[in-house]
């Protein structure tokens, strides 16, 4: 197993509460990542123009947390190149992971670790659940369970020190390859906070995430610290690939990135 952090669901809410109670400061953004000037993407479609900047507080290295706008930010880039004529289609599997995980399926990259993410979202209230999973019976037959907790509205803001910087739906450049419906068409789709699990290795006690590398999950690895709703296996023997990235839309290799995560308001 991957190296990772011994912290515990409650060690981390105990974090998140301490940080809660601290008075409120403002920091320095973290540095982007450089981006490349030589590719030209398309420029991706917003849904969103990104709301005017909070006071933002480093809790973690480079989680940034509003506690009363309950908004938590991280940086990252684009890690895969959808604009080499080469090796054009990219499938993916996660929306955001770590380094060294799972980069070439992954629309951003980060350096946050997942753990810390996770006592960011509790700050802002939202609540744990379970990452998606399966159950065989006694017939050997395989049902999927969805993965619970609270919904997580997840935009991406590409180039973000831009002035022109809008805020994007990640599932909005997530495309099927067969018949080009965007992941957010589907019913339903969306996001939950999963909040990862605690695996046992050697004797101690790990937040899986941290290891796997699966901050924001779209295949279902049951690992991932926010899930997407609906359940589909990454592996290719039992379930067809059909997630890719949407040429048009995403940006270039090393476009740097800012995460932003909220809470899904009610209707």
């Amino acid at each position: 197993m991957a190296s990772g952090t011994s912290e515990t669901n409650g060690d981390l809410l105990e974090k998140s509460d301490q940080i809660r109670r601290q008075p409120s400061e403002t920091t320095e953004p973290v540095p982007a990542p450089a981006t490349n000037p030589a590719a030209t993407p398309s420029e991706p479609s917003p849904t969103t123009t990104p709301a005017p900047s909070p006071t933002l507080r480093e809790v973690f290295p480079g989680v940034r947390v509003d506690i009363a706008s309950k908004l938590v930010e991280l940086d990252g880039m684009v890690p895969i190149d959808v604009h080499n004529p080469k090796s054009p289609r990219v499938y993916l599997e996660v929306i955001a992971c770590t380094y060294d995980s799972k980069e070439h399926e992954s629309l951003v990259v980060t350096r946050t670790k997942p753990s810390q993410v996770h006592a960011a979202m509790l700050m802002i209230g939202l609540e744990p659940g379970a990452p998606g999973s399966w159950q065989v019976d006694e017939q050997l037959r395989v049902t999927s369970v969805p993965p619970r907790g609270s919904p997580v509205r997840v935009t991406l803001v590409f180039n973000p020190a831009s002035p022109d910087a809008k805020e994007v739906d990640p599932a909005e450049l997530v495309i099927n390859a067969k018949t080009k419906a965007r992941a957010s068409s589907l019913e339903g789709a969306g996001f939950v906070f999963g909040g990862s699990r605690i695996v046992e290795w050697q004797g101690r006690s790990f937040y899986d995430a941290d290891g796997t590398g699966t901050l924001i999950g779209l295949a279902t690895f049951g690992s991932e610290t926010i899930a997407w709703r609906e359940v589909f296996s990454p592996e290719a023997a039992i379930a067809e690939p059909v997630w890719i990235a949407d040429n048009e839309r995403v940006p270039a290799a090393n476009t740097p990135v800012t995460v932003r995560l909220r809470p899904v308001l009610e209707k």
